[in-house]
């Protein structure tokens, strides 16, 4: 929160500016700057408070290349061969430094050998950074996306005592918390390729040490629920670049939000079913944590296969949403509450009686400190 209002005033002169295009929903300019917020505020907490080994070192060291290539990226418009090249780097350093692969595999009873379990680690570690890039299309939807996987994430590791994955998942928590105070609709900020990439690498990675290293009980398809919307959402568009004969690597707007926009959703009811269905997935990996492999990968693949079955129809038919109203509920609720002035200043109001009275008791209460 302490960076990115600085970050707001060099983006022109750095030229991370969001131009609009007939691809992307904004109208004018947005500075494209909140993942340096995200990465910094991120990374040096775990820096400060997590015991550092080859791991976690990896981890860092792959975090600073993906905040170099994407903060390059949002200032350059680097191609998509460049910005690989800062994928693999920042993978590869995880996976073979950090020791931090899947070995074991669904539908698998034993488990993969490292000359197999690497390279296949790194695959699907790219292509998680790059769903969670491509997701990243609405204001909040990336960000909201992965608080709820990590906080899922978060709940596990505590149930198994993974004490350093919850201080992890914190710490990006935090800084998606610190982001989305400028980013909820209408952003005054977006993430940029440097956020997006990171959180793609911070969820993926968490992913993979609470399931092969943690609780190595759970179910190891539970990442398909846990990461949820943003992996079939990039398989999806995947497939219908292939279908056209388009170019697999060219960004356009075949994407969920998308897709939710082209049916007459607003920008508030859009983000908030890709929310819901998120967290129903995520839900279901907290029920389904020690069930079969099988029954959790049918239940991602029924509500997934869901959701495009009714969008395929929906379009088909011609259906459209609030055809006859200007504005949604939603959005109307949404704009009464930010108009009412007593819940703007009720928080303030509060933050500013309880903190000093939280530090005077305390300082009376509290006898000794550990």
């Amino acid at each position: 929160m302490a960076i990115i209002p600085l970050m707001i005033r060099f983006a022109p002169a750095l030229g991370m500016l969001d131009m609009p295009d007939p691809r992307k929903v904004h109208a004018a300019p947005i500075p494209r700057v909140g993942g340096i917020g995200v990465v910094i505020g991120a990374v040096a907490s775990i820096f400060i408070w997590v015991p550092l080994d080859a791991g976690i070192l990896s981890f860092i060291f792959g975090s600073v290349v993906l905040l170099i290539f994407g903060t390059w990226d949002d200032c350059k418009e680097l191609g998509h061969y460049v910005k690989f090249i800062g994928q693999f780097i920042a993978v590869i350093a995880v996976v073979y430094w950090g020791d931090i692969w899947v070995s074991s595999f669904p539908f698998m009873d034993t488990p993969l050998s490292p000359e197999v379990g690497k390279p296949f680690s790194v695959i699907a570690l790219v292509g998680m950074i790059n769903a969670m890039n491509h997701s990243d299309g609405l204001d909040g939807l990336a960000g909201g996306e992965s608080l709820l996987s990590l906080a899922c994430i978060s709940y596990l590791a505590y149930q198994a005592d993974g004490l350093i994955v919850i201080m992890i998942a914190g710490a990006v928590i935090g800084g998606i918390f610190g982001f989305l105070r400028f980013n909820t609709h209408p952003a005054q900020v977006f993430m940029g390729d440097s956020g997006s990439q990171f959180l793609g690498l911070a969820v993926g990675v968490l992913a993979i040490l609470l399931t092969q290293k943690v609780n190595p009980a759970l179910s190891m398809a539970l990442p398909l629920l846990i990461l949820g919307l943003p992996i079939i959402d990039i398989l999806a568009v995947f497939a219908q670049r292939i279908y056209y004969k388009m170019n697999w690597f060219r960004a356009s707007k075949n994407h969920i939000h998308h897709r939710l926009l082209e049916l007459g959703f607003d920008h508030y009811q859009a983000v908030v079913i890709i929310y819901s269905i998120h967290a129903l997935l995520v839900a279901n990996a907290i029920f389904l944590l020690y069930d079969s492999d099988l029954l959790v990968t049918l239940v991602y693949v029924i509500v997934c296969g869901s959701v495009f079955v009714w969008l395929i129809m929906a379009k088909r038919a011609g259906w459209q949403a609030n055809r006859h109203v200007d504005a949604s509920g939603l959005t109307l609720l949404i704009s009464r509450l930010k108009a009412n002035r007593y819940l703007l200043t009720a928080p303030i109001i509060f933050m500013g009686v309880t903190i000093p009275l939280y530090f005077v008791a305390g300082s009376l209460w509290i006898e000794k400190v550990p």
